[in-house]
């Protein structure tokens, strides 16, 4: 049963440390892009059916960008419109979209609401406006509370709220503020994320210039610490590395991937896996839209080998606090995961970095340095 991702890759303004497909000032593209994101589910929707051995019945869809929330909500009301058309969804799909708070208002979230969107994800990032400022953000602390009460009011029951710690010159008392406040508002979900320097980034060229000062590496594992241990006090559950849930509300699309399920990616750049089978799309929105129009917009092709699909399984499944089962990876490869991964979980088991019994899950250590453990199965 895949899951479907929609990619939006407008923005009012990209923000410093982001490192997506995303793009600012292409407004006029809306309407184009909407269309040829209905014409592109159109034309997979049977080649995928033909090729697949698998239910291609639907129980998560994720709207993400971008800036979804920024486009005409009758827009994505016509996607939604079309995934429903050519695809089986299930009667409790989660329909989830990401928004970031300038672009919140009770009229726009009550047309998506009504369009069957059901989980919202609004980008807060800090409540600190200074921290807002050094990551490039477009709202106020204020603004971010006031969106959150808004979807409240709209009705919307199932939210997360995205946050990002370590921010340069962040400390970790205003850390806490910001979860403090954060956990009075009471949301089902969220998602806590340390603020890496991606390559080719605003933020990094900053940094290289000595405008901003580099992130502390100890004080943000200080305050990842802090995260799990104040969040599990508020009555969250820490289900994946950077993702916290409230009884039943975990992340059922961002599970699909990490579970190493099937993925069907529309858009720009939107990313797919089906069977053992990768494909992505052309990322620049114009290019993908001709590209719909003259019939395909696929960029790569790439098959993925039995190694391939075993790493993907570690890697990715090793982010979830309750880590691999282990029985599940011999009946799906046929052979034990220590025949294949022996040594690497001999020596990460030896320096107190993951561990063995039913399941291969890492430490309160490992998942301090969870990429130090993710590299040994790349």
């Amino acid at each position: 049963m895949p899951a479907i991702y929609v990619h939006i890759p407008f923005c009012k303004q990209k923000c410093v440390h982001c490192d997506f497909n995303s793009y600012s000032g292409l407004d006029s593209l809306h309407r184009a892009y909407v269309g040829a994101l209905v014409s592109e589910i159109a034309l997979q929707a049977p080649a995928l059916r033909n090729s697949s051995d698998n239910d291609l019945s639907v129980s998560s869809v994720y709207i993400g960008g971008g800036t979804p929330t920024l486009i005409d909500p009758a827009h994505i009301d016509a996607v939604l419109h079309a995934i429903a058309n050519h695809f089986s969804i299930t009667r409790d799909v989660e329909v989830s979209i990401e928004a970031n708070p300038e672009t919140i208002t009770l009229e726009r979230m009550a047309v998506l609401k009504e369009a069957g969107v059901n989980r919202l994800s609004i980008g807060f990032q800090s409540l600190d406006n200074r921290c807002l400022q050094v990551l490039g953000r477009k709202h106020s602390a204020m603004q971010a509370i006031d969106a959150f009460n808004a979807a409240r009011e709209t009705g919307f029951d199932n939210i997360n709220i995205d946050l990002i710690f370590g921010i340069p010159g962040q400390t970790i008392a205003n850390w806490a503020s910001t979860l403090e406040q954060v956990t009075l508002l009471d949301p089902e979900h969220l998602s806590c994320y340390s603020l890496t320097i991606e390559p080719g980034t605003v933020l990094e060229r900053e940094i290289a210039m000595g405008l901003v000062e580099t992130p502390d590496e100890d004080v943000q594992a200080d305050m990842f610490t802090y995260t799990i241990e104040s969040l599990r006090e508020s009555g969250f559950e820490h289900y994946e590395i950077s993702n916290y849930a409230k009884l039943g509300k975990r992340c059922r699309h961002n599970l699909t991937y990490w579970n190493n399920g099937d993925y069907i990616g529309f858009g720009a750049g939107a990313h797919s896996k089906m069977l053992n089978i990768r494909f992505s799309n052309i990322a620049s929105p114009a290019e993908y839209i001709k590209s719909v129009e003259s019939g395909s917009c696929i960029a790569e092709v790439i098959d993925l080998s039995i190694e391939d699909e075993m790493s993907e399984m570690l890697f990715l499944g090793l982010r979830k606090t309750e880590g691999i089962n282990l029985e599940e990876f011999k009946t799906r490869f046929g052979r034990p995961l220590h025949a294949v991964y022996g040594a690497q979980v001999d020596d990460l088991i030896r320096n107190g970095l993951v561990t063995w019994d039913d399941r291969l899950r890492l430490t309160s250590r490992g998942i301090l340095f969870g990429n130090e453990v993710f590299s040994r199965f790349i």
